[in-house]
């Protein structure tokens, strides 16, 4: 069984003392960037395959003539223009190079919103992804969570451990992109990032005024099924030490903006509002 599960039973044997089901051994924390920096890209598409671009793909050459309106002293197109160089390198150096494109074109399509030749609008999107809730038996803390998708405007329960430790509990299922063979191998070029910020009514008290965000985090995919899908078990973003009632969050609305970053492909985002169940769910 991979690492994952073991994670996911450490939180319920420890009752979350410093561990996070399904992700890094670390607590996925709020960063101090208070700018939101992407504009959102179309999620309409179906996935289709992956693999290396033959040339430069379509991010890159819109990254090159955006910055040569706004930066013309700037040689992006040696680089990442169709001729670029970053196309004869190795697999691992594209990805970094289509990573950098997708993340300037995106700051520049928000800065430069009137700019046309910044805008991010009809990308091709191959790859797709969906929030959920990671459900939790409570008759039986060692058992996997087990996904549910959450609907614009649905409930998402706080979960408290043993010891006193609150999380909501984010799953993530995906299609249409590549993955590391193992889902804990971090500084694989091919492992998924995501940034993620999530507001709640009267409490976002944490940077950039959101109640919690994560930035650049490594997200571990595992295929689940012969049609693809990839499912990461969860993500807990952990209540802020700030909000001494958490009862306090109970009913209460919220939204959660999520920007996935697969291997070789662009920025995919959703967003959906939700509101906190009217119970926390003790562990």
């Amino acid at each position: 069984m991979w690492l994952n599960l073991e994670i996911s039973r450490a939180f319920a044997a420890v009752a979350l003392v410093g561990l996070v089901a399904g992700c890094p051994t670390r607590l996925p924390q709020a960063d101090d960037d208070d700018g939101d920096t992407r504009a959102e890209t179309s999620t309409s598409s179906e996935p289709t395959s992956t693999g290396a671009p033959d040339g430069a793909p379509e991010v890159c050459t819109r990254w090159v003539a955006c910055s040569a309106v706004i930066d013309p002293d700037t040689d992006m197109a040696s680089r990442l223009g169709e001729d670029g160089s970053c196309w004869q390198a190795d697999a691992a150096e594209q990805a970094e190079c289509i990573k950098l494109c997708d993340g300037q074109l995106h700051v520049y399509a928000k800065a430069f919103a009137d700019e046309p030749a910044c805008s991010v609008e009809g990308l091709p999107v191959m790859a797709s992804f969906s929030l959920g809730e990671a459900v939790f038996d409570p008759d039986d803390p060692l058992a996997d969570p087990v996904f549910r998708e959450i609907e614009d405007g649905g409930t998402l329960k706080i979960v408290r451990g043993g010891q006193g430790l609150l999380m909501l509990p984010f799953a993530v299922r995906g299609k249409g992109f590549e993955v590391p063979p193992d889902p804990n191998a971090w500084d694989d070029p091919k492992m998924p990032h995501i940034d993620m910020w999530i507001d709640i009514d009267g409490h976002n008290v944490g940077f950039g005024g959101h109640f919690a965000r994560l930035n650049e985090y490594p997200i571990g995919f595992v295929p689940i099924d012969e049609e693809g899908t990839l499912e990461h078990l969860y993500i807990a973003i952990i209540v802020p030490d700030a909000i001494e009632d958490p009862q306090t969050l109970t009913n209460k609305a919220g939204v959660v903006h999520a920007e996935l970053r697969p291997y070789m492909q662009s920025t995919v985002v959703q967003e959906l509002d939700f509101v906190v169940a009217p119970e926390i769910q003790e562990m």
